[in-house]
């Protein structure tokens, strides 16, 4: 294995990750972005299962990996993909601790658990945290104001589903949806500024809605500089 490979860690591989994930895996495993950064390595990492219900909230997985890890099954799906520049690593572990996390240059948590998401907030690399509810969907990353992300990041009780009440009767929303095409535009742009490409913008941390569009940004150190 090249360890020169540029390493992106998805924590998360429900109905956000699943989706950047395959995503991801088919737009830059080949090109000259990938041979630029010496190959890149993606790890998935999710302790999960396939269940029935996820095939019906939209999760990136068929019948036939009913019972699979999802990152075995999401593994599956863009091995296809695989050279000796791009690589694909699935890791059915939950992130409880910073040695939990592989060595990583970016990390994107979309796991509805706030330990994880905490975790990844310490790390000394450029990070996205998605978030999704309903049609809606939360954008933070490393940018953001401190006290900001931890007031987005307070306990809850248990977790939470992407889907409102419904979800069993097709009232399916896709702010997850629009949460992984926000982390797809957010790894792109990030590959193609560490590949040192001067036209790489990175999405704004943002709350959006797919029905009524940006509800606000989130502030950002850089906007504290400006003032």
């Amino acid at each position: 294995m090249n360890e020169k490979k540029t390493v992106i860690s998805i924590i998360g591989a429900g109905g956000i990750g699943s989706n950047l994930a395959i995503s991801v895996a088919s737009a830059i495993s080949s090109g000259t972005l990938v041979s630029s950064l010496g190959g890149i390595r993606v790890n998935i990492i999710d302790s999960d299962k396939v269940e029935n219900r996820n095939l019906i909230m939209g999760q990136r997985f068929s019948h036939s990996d009913l019972g699979k890890y999802k990152v075995m099954a999401i593994r599956d799906t863009i091995s296809g993909f695989e050279s000796d520049l791009f690589e694909v690593v699935p890791v059915s572990d939950d992130i409880r601790k910073l040695s939990d996390v592989p060595d990583s240059d970016i990390a994107i948590v979309c796991v509805d658990n706030m330990d994880a998401r905490k975790v990844v907030h310490r790390m000394e690399i450029p990070w996205l945290d998605l978030r999704c509810s309903g049609d809606g969907y939360i954008a933070i990353d490393y940018t953001v104001r401190r006290e900001v992300v931890e007031s987005l990041t307070r306990e809850q009780n248990g977790p939470r589903s992407c889907q409102l009440e419904g979800w069993e009767s097709g009232f399916i929303q896709a702010g997850f949806l629009a949460a992984a095409t926000h982390g797809f535009q957010w790894v792109i742009a990030s590959l193609r500024e560490m590949a040192g490409h001067s036209r790489s913008i990175l999405p704004r941390p943002r709350s959006s809605s797919v029905t009524f569009g940006i509800l606000g940004e989130l502030p950002t150190t850089e906007a504290i500089a400006n003032e």
